[in-house]
C-alpha cells in the first residue's frame, strides 16, 4: 500500500502546486459561490424514455462526454477501464472480452455471445471482434453497470456500453486531429458536419487512420515484431427533418484493421524444447515466435432511425439496422520458436435488427413500450495444424478442422414506465419477454494425417433449440433534496443459450441460458454548490447456470452450464472542483465474487502440474472443485484517480493532467491457480498542453504507462503451457487538434 500511495503521489505531484496557486488566487468571497466551478451534469438516454440528467438517473452508470474522452485519451473500449469502476477488458486474438462486476465471457467463437453488450447508436453489435471500434465522431459514451435486459435485451447480464455519435449539425463545423508518437505511431482523425438544405437536411462524415509498429520484439530467427496495427474507418450520417415532428437519420460505418497480434505470446512456464521462449519468461517486451500472428477484420453496417412526435404524449421511434463482419486470424498457438501448433480461423457474420418504440410522456408518468426482432447468420472455419517436431513429439502432421454454420433468431416485447408518486418519489416497473431460437450445422471435426489417431468429430444438423425468458425490473428512487437522490432496484438478467461449434457429440452440441438476479441500491449526490460529487452504489448478484468454457485441445473449446455464483460489491465515484480550473476525480471499486457451486471445473492438460497437488483436484475425472473461488477477471479491488489543472495563459489556456490506476490480483481460470493470474499492478498517465483562443486549436503531449509497467490483460492455457497477452508499454505522443 505504501508503494502504491507513493506512485499515486508521483502522478499528482504537479497538481499540488497548482492547488496552492489556485487557492491563493481565489477571492475570499468565492467560497460559497460556484462561480462557474460547478460540476456540469451529462445528459444521458440510458432509460430510453428521453434525455435525463446523469445525477437523476436511478441506475449505476458512468458517462463520458467527448471532451472528457479527449482529455483522458480514451479512444476505444479498452481505455474505459481506467475510468470506470469494476470494468475489465481482456482480449482474445482481436476479439473483446468485456467484464462488468465480474460478469463476462472469455469465449469469442460463434454460437455463443458476450455477457456485456455494446450498442452503437442503439444497434446491438453481436460479435466480440466488432467491439473494438475506435471512437471517432462520438458525442458521449455510457457504461451501464448491472443487468440491463429489460430495455437492452438478451445478453446484457453484465451491463451495456452505449456509443452515441453526435448528430449532424445545421451549421458548418469540423475537427481534425493528428497524432505521432513512439513505435512510429501516426494517427489522423477528421470530422465534418453541416447543412445541405438549412433546417431540413444535414450531413456529417468522419474518418480515422492509424499506423503503429510492433511494440513486442520477436527474437526468433526471421521473426517479425508483434503488436503492430493498421486501422482505418469511416462513418457517415444523413439527417432529414421535413417537419418539426419528424426526424430521420441514416447512418453508415465501415471499419477495417490488420494487426500482428500479441496473442498469448508470453510463456508463463518453461518449455524444455524451446529455450528462446523459455528465456523470456517474465519479460513481456519480447517474444519468440516462429510463425507470424495476425488478424484482419472488415466490418460495415447501415441503420435507419426514424423519430415521429405523434402528439404531446406519444413519440414513435423505429430503428432498422443491417451489419456484416468478417474476421481472419493466424495464431502460433504453442507460443514458441519451434514448429508447434498453428491455428487458422475465419468468422463471418450477417445480422439484421428491427426495433419499434412508443414513448409515453404524461404529467406524472413517462415510459416506453417496444418490440424487437433480431436475426444473425454466422459461419466459421477453425483449423489447427500440428507438424512433426521436437516440441510436438509427433511422427506425422495432424490437423483438426471445424466448419460450423450457426443461425440465431430472437424476438421480444418489452415495456418500462416510471410513475412519480410525488415530485420527489418515483416507482419504476419494467418487463421484457424474449424468445430465442438457435440452430447449428456442425460440418466436420477430424484428424486426417495420422491413421493412428481416430476421427474425433462428426457432422450433424439437429433441430434448432428454443429459449425464452421474462426479465423484470422494479426500482424506487427518491429525490431527497435538490442535489441528493437515493434509489434501489431489483432486476433479472438473461443470457441466451447457445451452440458448441466444436462439439464431438449431440449431447454437447447445445448449452442452456444463464440468469442473474441483481439487487442494487445507491446514492447520487452533489455538495458545496456542486463543487463535490459523490456517488455510491452497492449490489448483490445471485448468478445461476454460468456458461463455462473448457479447453478440449489447443485452440478448441467447449461451453457448458456448470456453476452458480454470488457477487457483491461497492462502487464509489467522486469528482471535486475546489478551485477555478482544478478538477480531481477518485473512483474505488470493491468486488467480492465466488463460485457457490462448481465441483467439476475442467482442468486443461497445460494446467494439471499446477493443481494436481491440491486436495480439490480429482485426477480420475481431471476436474477441480472451484467452489468458493473467485470469478474470472474480477479483481477484489481497484481504484483510479486523476487531477487536472487549467490556467489562462496569453490568449489561450494551458493545462496539465495526471491519472493513476491500480487493481488487485485478477484470476483467469476457475482453479484460481496463481500461474493463471495477473498480480496487482498500477499505471500512471500524464499529459500537458495548450489550447488556443476559443478552442480553435490545441497541442498536447500524452504519455501513457509512464513507468513502463509490464502486465498481462489476459491469461489462457491454450498452448503448451499457460501464456498471456501483454498490456501496452510506455507510449508518448504529440497530438495536434484543430476545430472550426
Amino acid at each position: 500500500m505504501k508503494t502504491r500511495m507513493l506512485k499515486l503521489g508521483a502522478a499528482t505531484a504537479a497538481m499540488i502546486g497548482a492547488w496552492t496557486v489556485a487557492q491563493a488566487q481565489a477571492p475570499a468571497d468565492a467560497q460559497g459561490d460556484a462561480g462557474g466551478q460547478a460540476i456540469q451534469d451529462i445528459v444521458v438516454t440510458a432509460t430510453r424514455t428521453g434525455a435525463t440528467q446523469l445525477q437523476r438517473t436511478p441506475i449505476a452508470i458512468s458517462a463520458f462526454s467527448a471532451e472528457q474522452l479527449d482529455a483522458s485519451g480514451i479512444v476505444n473500449v479498452k481505455d474505459l477501464v481506467s475510468a470506470t469502476p469494476n470494468l475489465s477488458v481482456g482480449q482474445a486474438t482481436a476479439s473483446a472480452q468485456i467484464y462488468i462486476r465480474g460478469i463476462g465471457s472469455n469465449n469469442v467463437f460463434i454460437g455463443s455471445d458476450p455477457d456485456v453488450t455494446v450498442q452503437s447508436d442503439g444497434v446491438y453489435i453481436a460479435r466480440a471482434f466488432g467491439q473494438f471500434l475506435d471512437f471517432v465522431d462520438v458525442d458521449r459514451i455510457e457504461v451501464l453497470r448491472g443487468p440491463q435486459g429489460t430495455l437492452y435485451g438478451r445478453n446484457a447480464v453484465g451491463g451495456t456500453i452505449n456509443i452515441i455519435s453526435r448528430k449532424p449539425s445545421d451549421s458548418f463545423e469540423g475537427r481534425a486531429q493528428l497524432s505521432a508518437g513512439t513505435d512510429d505511431l501516426v494517427q489522423a482523425q477528421a470530422y465534418l458536419s453541416g447543412p445541405i438544405v438549412p433546417g431540413v437536411l444535414q450531413a456529417s462524415i468522419a474518418g480515422n487512420i492509424l499506423r503503429r509498429d510492433g511494440f513486442v520484439e520477436n527474437i526468433a530467427p526471421g521473426g517479425k515484431d508483434v503488436g503492430n496495427a493498421r486501422r482505418e474507418g469511416v462513418r457517415g450520417q444523413l439527417r432529414f427533418v421535413p417537419s418539426a415532428t419528424v426526424e430521420a437519420i441514416t447512418r453508415f460505418d465501415w471499419n477495417g484493421s490488420f494487426e500482428r497480434m500479441d496473442a498469448y505470446s508470453h510463456l508463463l512456464a518453461p518449455v524444455a524444447a524451446a529455450p528462446l521462449a523459455t528465456s523470456l519468461i517474465g519479460d513481456y517486451s519480447r517474444t519468440a515466435l516462429d510463425s507470424p500472428q495476425n488478424s484482419r477484420t472488415r466490418i460495415w453496417g447501415i441503420s435507419q432511425e426514424v423519430n415521429v412526435e405523434l402528439n404531446d404524449v406519444f413519440k414513435l421511434k423505429s430503428l432498422t439496422a443491417y451489419r456484416r463482419s468478417a474476421y481472419r486470424v493466424n495464431v502460433d498457438i504453442d507460443g514458441t520458436e519451434l514448429r508447434g501448433t498453428y491455428g487458422f480461423q475465419t468468422d463471418r457474420s450477417k445480422q439484421f435488427s428491427q426495433e419499434l418504440n412508443l414513448g409515453i410522456d404524461l404529467p406524472r408518468f413517462e415510459g416506453v413500450l417496444g418490440a424487437y426482432y433480431f436475426r444473425e447468420w454466422q459461419r466459421s472455419t477453425l483449423r489447427n495444424t500440428t507438424p512433426p517436431s521436437a516440441v510436438t513429439a509427433l511422427a506425422r502432421a495432424t490437423e483438426t478442422t471445424v466448419n460450423p454454420v450457426a443461425r440465431v433468431r430472437s424476438q421480444a416485447l418489452f415495456g418500462q414506465g416510471t410513475y412519480h408518486v410525488t415530485d420527489a418519489l418515483g416507482v419504476t416497473l419494467g418487463l421484457r419477454y424474449t424468445q430465442d431460437r438457435r440452430g447449428i450445422d456442425q460440418r466436420l471435426m477430424r484428424v486426417p494425417f495420422d491413421p493412428a489417431l481416430p476421427t474425433i468429430g462428426f457432422a450433424a444438423s439437429p433441430p434448432p433449440r428454443n429459449y425464452h425468458a421474462w426479465t423484470p425490473r422494479v426500482s424506487v428512487d427518491w429525490q431527497a433534496t435538490r442535489d441528493v437522490m437515493l434509489y434501489a432496484s431489483v432486476t433479472r438478467g438473461y443470457k441466451s443459450g447457445g451452440t458448441n461449434f466444436s462439439a464431438t457429440n449431440l449431447a454437447a452440441l447445445t448449452f442452456d441460458p444463464e440468469t442473474i438476479w441483481s439487487y442494487e441500491a445507491g446514492i447520487k449526490s452533489d455538495w458545496f454548490d456542486r463543487r463535490l460529487r459523490v456517488n455510491l452504489t452497492g449490489f448483490y448478484y445471485d448468478y445461476s447456470d454460468l456458461q463455462i468454457q473448457s479447453l478440449l485441445a489447443p485452440g478448441v473449446v467447449a461451453i457448458g452450464n456448470a456453476a452458480s455464483a454470488r457477487v457483491k460489491g461497492l462502487e464509489l465515484e467522486t469528482i471535486a472542483r475546489p478551485a477555478a480550473g482544478l478538477t480531481f476525480t477518485f473512483n474505488y471499486a470493491l468486488l467480492d465474487s465466488e463460485y457457490r457451486h462448481f465441483p467439476n471445473a475442467a482442468v486443461p492438460s497445460q494446467l494439471r502440474p499446477y493443481v494436481q497437488g491440491s486436495p480439490r483436484y480429482d485426477a480420475a475425472t481431471n476436474t477441480f472443485d472451484a467452489t468458493g473461488n473467485r470469478l474470472t477477471a474480477a479483481p477484489r479491488s481497484s481504484l483510479s484517480a486523476s487531477a487536472q489543472y487549467e490556467h489562462a495563459l496569453g490568449s489561450g489556456t494551458a493545462f496539465v493532467r495526471g491519472e493513476y490506476y491500480w487493481q488487485s490480483r485478477a484470476h483467469y481460470d476457475p482453479s484460481n491457480a496463481l500461474i493463471m493470474s495477473q498480480k496487482a499492478y498500477d499505471l500512471i498517465n500524464l499529459s500537458a498542453g495548450y489550447r488556443g483562443a476559443g478552442d480553435r486549436w490545441s497541442a498536447r503531449v500524452v504519455a501513457k504507462n509512464v513507468t513502463d509497467k509490464q502486465y498481462l490483460i489476459t491469461v489462457a492455457a491454450n498452448g503448451l503451457v499457460p501464456a498471456g497477452l501483454a498490456g501496452a508499454p510506455r507510449t508518448v505522443a504529440l497530438q495536434l487538434t484543430w476545430n472550426w
